[in-house]
């Protein structure tokens, strides 16, 4: 008797991948450690995010002001970060400050929150949206970073 793994290995990775949203996947890895506290920044960092990671930021509350602080930021999330002036009208159109709307949320419920739009951009193209915020505690007491991941598509 022949195994699947043997006879299509793809199809058992693609199996174990039966999520198909980055913002649950992530969250659920992040929900795995954080068993009833929140994790620590380097716990959130040594999580295998394989192909994920390139979507995901990491921002330090203690170092931000009027903007976030970044600390890591993915290759891919990166693409979303254009970066505008305060008071400029496209600044509100970025995937990447869009996601963020609601880090402070996060940080003051202590759990999770994930945010879903559909935006229009400077070109008239239309994206839609996920975002997961996770809030993580360097001390156990306080959030001191959030951890997020986003992804877009072209409508």
């Amino acid at each position: 008797m022949k195994s699947d793994v043997l006879e299509n290995p793809v199809k058992t990775a693609e199996r174990r991948m039966t999520e198909r949203r980055l913002t649950e996947r992530v969250k659920n890895k992040w929900a795995r450690i954080a068993r009833d506290r929140l994790p620590s920044l380097r716990q959130v960092e040594e999580l295998n995010l394989g192909p994920d990671r390139p979507y995901c930021f990491a921002i330090d509350l203690r170092l931000s002001d009027i903007f976030p602080y970044f600390i890591y930021m993915g290759d891919e999330i990166a693409r979303f970060s254009s970066a505008y002036p305060m008071g400029d009208p496209r600044r509100e159109k970025t995937l990447l400050d869009a996601a963020m709307s609601k880090m402070d949320e996060a940080a003051l419920n202590r759990h999770p929150v994930e945010y879903s739009d559909i935006k229009k951009l400077d070109n008239g193209r239309r994206v839609a949206f996920r975002s997961i915020l996770l809030p993580v505690s360097e001390t156990g007491d306080s959030v001191s970073h959030i951890f997020g991941a986003a992804k877009g598509r072209m409508l």
